[in-house]
């Protein structure tokens, strides 16, 4: 098939290089995950080194209190260097802790910026599009998929825990008196809060604290104790094995207790500026009131029965199914993510009602995933063929019931304005579509398969009647990578 050139919208650049942000593996180490991983190498040092000249500053306090005379002096003296070290070290790492809070700010910002849209159907579009960019950027087969998903996961989880957050909204699930009140004030304050932004309580009381827990739920897993876990001593293991559950067990607690130390410690509060005594004494109980939010939906999240966590625990567990970093990956097991959430609603793991509203929003076809499916003719008869089309929306009008962008017509791909829902019985996916197809003779199925598939000798031994395809290829052209304008659409 000949698609055009390959290369990358600038909308997926911008997604793509928000993933890099979040997590990657360069020299410059500048990416959230590499800082948190340099920051637990270097703890340990600055703490024992921050001991040493504070213990150094009493000692000397101590001595002169027994001095005179000119020892008294030079103990003086010493005392005013120890304590300007340690005055000058304490304001370098409070320097650095600042940095890092703002680079996290700003970057949960552009997510939100993405994510969000001025009203409620526009946002579900930019969401739908940031989602389904995600999943189209990401391999769904070949060695690097764990990889890749490792990398991808953290921004994934963090725009479904904001559209969770919305639908509880909406139907009054979330009881937080913290979340509710900021929810009721939208009134815009003259307070600026990151960037030249005027403070908008929803937004960076709820939101940006919600987006900044999300990517940092795992980050205790940089921890040098995980990493011996999940790497080995020499660093020779394959982190994305089944670990035994003596090690599964230390590692979550391991990232648990880090995670929250990270949020705590390695970014903390933020700084008031200004010269007003009322503005700072509320700035700062608000911040304080921020990071008790945010500790309370890490430590939520690990069993948030009815609870806030919720918000990070329900999309933590459809993440790990969409972008699986599991050695037994499977693309075409993806929709079987609505089985794993209900499981997890049987064990307790999760709210039922919070698991309803997520699979009110996605369905069980993730964004971006490639639908098969038997088209009609204008007589609402089935066609004897299948094709191809992607997810592209949130809000089915059924779990099952994918809402698509088309992709090939008549056995042709095309640059489709035509969307479709294509309803249980005639989605491959399922096995009363399947059965359909089994009257079709064989040579017919592998002359579909030929006009749909390149390289159509490395791939003769796919089945005949596909459950679903791998759209990956097909976006990786920029002139397919607009898949979420108006499109006129059709029930199939």
């Amino acid at each position: 098939m000949n698609l055009g050139k390959i290369a990358k919208s600038s909308y997926s650049k911008a997604v793509q290089s928000l993933i890099h942000r979040i997590y990657d593996q360069t020299e410059v180490q500048d990416s959230l995950y590499e800082q948190a991983l340099q920051y637990f190498l270097d703890a340990g040092k600055l703490q024992a080194q921050q001991t040493a000249a504070e213990q150094e500053a009493y000692l000397f306090r101590q001595r002169l209190q027994q001095a005179s005379g000119a020892d008294q002096a030079k103990i003086e003296q010493r005392l005013q260097q120890a304590e300007k070290s340690l005055s000058s070290m304490n304001q370098g790492l409070e320097e650095l802790r600042l940095a890092r809070l703002s680079r996290l700010k700003e970057l949960c910002y552009t997510i939100l910026e993405l994510a969000q849209g001025d009203d409620f159907e526009d946002t579900n579009l930019l969401s739908a599009k940031l989602l389904g960019t995600i999943q189209l950027l990401s391999p769904t087969e070949g060695s690097n998929i764990a990889r890749s998903n490792q990398k991808s996961k953290h921004l994934y989880k963090a725009v479904l825990a904001l559209r969770l957050l919305d639908r509880l909204l909406l139907d009054g699930q979330i009881t937080n008196s913290y979340v509710l009140k900021r929810y009721q004030e939208d009134t815009a304050s003259e307070i600026e809060v990151t960037g030249g932004r005027n403070y908008q309580p929803f937004r960076d009381d709820v939101q940006i604290p919600l987006i900044m827990a999300a990517l940092i739920q795992d980050i205790g897993q940089q921890h040098p104790e995980a990493q011996r876990i999940l790497c080995g001593e020499d660093g020779s293991l394959n982190e994305f094995r089944v670990l035994d559950n003596p090690d599964r067990v230390t590692m979550l607690q391991t990232n648990y207790r880090e995670s929250l130390k990270y949020l705590t410690q390695a970014l903390g509060k933020d700084r008031y500026v200004g010269n007003s005594k009322d503005e700072r004494d509320w700035f700062e109980r608000n911040e304080q009131e921020k990071l008790g939010f945010m500790v309370t939906l890490l430590k939520n999240s690990v069993k948030p029965e009815q609870g806030i966590g919720n918000l990070l625990k329900i999309p933590q567990i459809y993440t790990s199914v969409v972008l699986s970093t599991k050695q037994n990956y499977s693309y075409e097991t993806l929709p079987k993510v609505g089985l794993v959430i209900d499981k997890a609603v049987e064990k307790g793991m999760c709210s039922k009602e919070a698991a309803d509203a997520l699979m009110q929003i996605t369905g069980i076809f993730p964004q971006g995933f490639g639908i098969t499916y038997i088209p009609k003719d204008s007589d609402r008869q089935d066609l004897d063929r299948y094709e191809y089309a992607i997810v592209t929306s949130l809000y089915p009008p059924h779990p099952h019931v994918p809402v698509c962008r088309m992709v090939t017509r008549n056995l042709s791909y095309q640059i489709s304005v035509m969307g479709c829902t294509v309803r249980v019985e005639n989605n491959l996916f399922f096995p009363q579509a399947r059965k359909k197809l089994e009257k079709i003779k064989p040579d017919r199925l592998k002359e579909i398969l030929m006009q749909l598939v390149s390289n159509y000798e490395e791939r003769k031994d796919m089945d005949l009647i596909p459950k679903c395809w791998h759209p990956d290829e097909y976006f990786a052209y920029a002139r397919n990578q607009n898949l979420w304008n108006k499109a006129i659409n059709q029930n199939i």
